[in-house]
């Protein structure tokens, strides 16, 4: 009976799965259709709450853009913004232990005191409150980028490389924390950025977002800017980058350190630099006499054989085409 038994209810398992293989799937529920007055009126339905939207953002950013200039007057505004913040942030919202919040505050605010008084503090930590001030004026540029419309970010170059100028000349200032921390005052670990919820404002196109990235600063935004506008200024501009990304490494590295830098890195930004000049930049032939002088003057360098290899490339590309033997004379030329 059980070699009868089985055979049978395989085969019915095997017809229950074919029927429901085999059952029609139900049709998709069709899309509804909404009459011509309808979509008119949630059309402008939607175009007011845009503009509402718009406006509300606009208000709101204006009102955050103005207490961040107002905390940039002073070392000591700024200090007070950013310890209101990180209340905010560290003990408030998190609910932390409160008396730690006061004890940090507490022990920031004594370092202030001390260099307020010419104490000095420890130089090795830089200068926190002139760095956390350094830092709302990058913050306030790229909320400004964030804004922008895609022509109205050059109007901020001026701008972004008077901060570059100033971020060189504080330099000696931004040692140990007070670098780590402007490194990250356009981030969303930032309490201030986090206390002001601007994380969706400070990432604006064609910017960089970290305060200290000058390579980034050129890159992103001086360089395409002037591309676009002005050509001959590329050369110079590559230059300015250049010559600022040494004297801001040199203050922020141990001096074996920067000797490797401009050993090693140096020589490659300048190649970059004639190979972004041979493509885009005014002067093609000054470009390639650019590559041929590095790659003789760095004829040891991890990429000189590489150099070498594109560069010829570059002249075979350039050279002019070889007449053909069979090729008819140019009129007028002699026989």
């Amino acid at each position: 009976m059980k070699s009868l038994l089985l055979p049978s209810l395989l085969l019915a398992s095997s017809l229950i799965h074919l029927s429901h293989a085999q059952t029609p799937a139900a049709p998709a529920e069709a899309k509804p259709t909404l009459t011509e007055a309808q979509v008119t009126s949630v059309l402008n339905q939607l175009k007011e709450l845009e503009t509402q939207i718009s406006q509300m953002r606009g208000n709101t950013l204006a009102s955050v853009m103005t207490k961040l200039r107002e905390a940039m007057a002073s070392d000591q505004a700024a200090m007070k913004l950013y310890l209101e913040c990180d209340a905010i942030v560290n003990s408030e919202r998190r609910e932390a232990d409160k008396s730690e919040a006061r004890k940090r505050q507490e022990m920031v605010e004594k370092s202030m005191e001390r260099r307020g008084k010419g104490g000095g503090g420890n130089d090795e930590e830089g200068d926190f409150g002139y760095g956390v001030r350094l830092g709302l004026q990058y913050l306030v540029l790229t909320l400004e980028a964030n804004e922008a419309k895609e022509d109205e970010l050059k109007k901020l170059v001026p701008k972004l490389q008077e901060y570059i100028q100033t971020l060189l000349a504080a330099a000696p200032k931004l040692k140990g924390k007070t670098y780590g921390y402007l490194s990250g005052a356009t981030s969303e670990r930032n309490a201030i950025v986090s206390a002001f919820s601007l994380a969706p404002y400070i990432a604006p196109k064609n910017w960089s977002n970290s305060p200290t990235n000058i390579g980034g600063m050129y890159m992103q935004t001086i360089l395409p800017t002037a591309l676009a506008d002005n050509k001959e200024d590329l050369p110079a501009l590559w230059d300015a980058r250049i010559n600022a990304e040494g004297t801001f490494r040199k203050e922020h590295m141990f001096a074996p350190e920067f000797e490797l830098w401009t050993r090693n890195e140096l020589p490659t930004l300048r190649w970059q630099r004639a190979k972004f000049l041979y493509e885009k930049g005014p002067s093609a032939i000054n470009a390639m006499a650019d590559m041929l002088k590095l790659i003789k003057e760095n004829p040891s360098h991890a990429d000189a054989p590489k150099w070498v290899k594109e560069l010829r490339q570059l002249i075979n590309q350039s050279a002019p085409a070889e007449a053909s033997p069979n090729a008819e004379p140019v009129a007028g030329s002699a026989s």
